[in-house]
C-alpha cells in the first residue's frame, strides 16, 4: 500500500510540473512581430498568385527566404511559432485580425499610389 502511495504521489507531482511547465512555455515570436510577419506573410503569398509579369518570373522560394531573412527568424522558428499559437486560438486570433488590418492597410496604400499615377 505504501509503494503505491509514493507511486501516486510521483505521478501527481510529474503531472503538476508538466501543467505549469507548459503554462510558462515561451512564444518562439512574439505576438506583435508576429502579426507582422504574418500580414507580410499573406502579401507575399497574394503576390505569388498574381498574374503579373514580374511576380510570375519571381522564384517565390527566394522571397520567403529573403521574407525570414529581413525579419531575423529561421523557417523551423516561423513554423515553430505557428504551431504555438496554432495551440493557442484566441491568442492567434488576435494575431490573424491584427494581420489582416495590416495588409488591409498596406493595401490600400497601394492602391492610392496606383491611382496616383
Amino acid at each position: 500500500m505504501k509503494k503505491i502511495n509514493i507511486i501516486l504521489a510521483t505521478v501527481i507531482a510529474l503531472l503538476t510540473i508538466s501543467f505549469f511547465s507548459s503554462c510558462k512555455e515561451k512564444a518562439p515570436i512574439e505576438k506583435q512581430k508576429m502579426t507582422e510577419m504574418v500580414a507580410e506573410y499573406y502579401l507575399l503569398d497574394c503576390a505569388s498568385r498574381h498574374e503579373l509579369r514580374e511576380v510570375k518570373n519571381l522564384d517565390m522560394n527566394l522571397v520567403y527566404v529573403d521574407f525570414l531573412n529581413k525579419h531575423g527568424v529561421t523557417a523551423a522558428e516561423f513554423d515553430s511559432a505557428v504551431a504555438y499559437y496554432a495551440r493557442r486560438p484566441l491568442e492567434f486570433k488576435e494575431i490573424y485580425e491584427g494581420a489582416v488590418k495590416i495588409a488591409n492597410k498596406n493595401l490600400e496604400e497601394i492602391n492610392r499610389k496606383l491611382e496616383e499615377h
